[in-house]
């Protein structure tokens, strides 16, 4: 590698006569080969982005007919790498710049304008590309499709009054002495009533749903948050009541045995 003080950069691929040749011009302030289309290329991108001031990229000389590191330079400049950090539309081995951040790759796709001449190993080309950098028509990196705008809706909404609902009551409950949740379904005449119990929150919801003891979403819903405030309080030791928000002291609770909820009717 040859360095300078310009403000370009020369890759002369499997050129390395050519590099030492093209080093000497005023413009360049680095010049080397490149072989491979990941550590290798991983190791120019992460040079040029510590050399804040060069601003364009030449490639040249011939490009490895297996590794196509020329190639794979060039999409890496008009695609950027995938979340694996594989180059888009690279087609040489193993394209993967596995030691670059999403965020470097863009800089550099930003700030440096990388300039198509692969082939040319005539130095005194090479050289009038240079002097004529500024008239060049840079490469302009494709942009990346913008991630989609999430729309903001408002929270809250109607949950069906009691007397509106035709799937009944629902109590929830913790049972202490078996360290289990318990849900249980009333119909509205008191009369039929049925009892799931599970360690696990989840399984409550999903057996409640399965046996169609309730069909509305927001009454499953709110089956949900219950559910998960009742599995808080068995977990953190704190008092449960249905429909009011968990206490730290448990001085009043109930003894022991007991299932802890507040039978009050809830419509679910």
């Amino acid at each position: 590698m040859v360095t300078g003080r310009g403000d370009a950069a020369v890759c002369t691929l499997t050129d390395r006569r050519l590099a030492r040749t093209l080093g000497g011009h005023p413009r360049v302030a680095v010049a080397g080969p490149l072989v491979t289309a990941n550590l290798g290329l991983q190791n120019v991108v992460a040079d040029l982005l510590r050399r804040s001031a060069v601003r364009h990229l030449v490639v040249c000389g011939r490009d490895s007919r297996l590794f196509r590191a020329g190639q794979t330079l060039l999409a890496l400049a008009e695609n950027g790498c995938g979340d694996d950090g594989t180059v888009i539309g690279a087609q040489g081995y193993r394209p993967v710049l596995a030691g670059l951040a999403r965020g470097e790759v863009e800089e550099f796709r930003c700030r440096v304008r990388v300039h198509d001449h692969i082939g040319v190993s005539d130095p005194r080309r090479v050289a009038a590309v240079l002097s004529g950098l500024d008239a060049l028509p840079p490469v302009v990196p494709r942009a990346r499709p913008a991630a989609p705008r999430l729309e903001r809706l408002p929270a809250g909404g109607p949950r069906s009054p009691i007397p509106r609902t035709a799937e009944g009551f629902l109590v929830v409950g913790v049972d202490r002495d078996h360290r289990v949740l318990v849900v249980r379904h009333y119909d509205h005449d008191l009369r039929a009533g049925r009892e799931l119990r599970s360690h696990s929150p989840e399984a409550l919801l999903a057996g409640v749903l399965r046996h169609g003891l309730i069909r509305d979403p927001s009454h499953a819903g709110y089956l949900g948050a219950e559910l998960a405030k009742a599995d808080t309080a068995l977990r953190l030791d704190l008092d449960y009541v249905q429909d009011r928000p968990l206490a730290r002291d448990r001085a009043a609770a109930p003894p022991a045995g007991r299932l802890v909820a507040e039978e009050s009717g809830t419509a679910s």
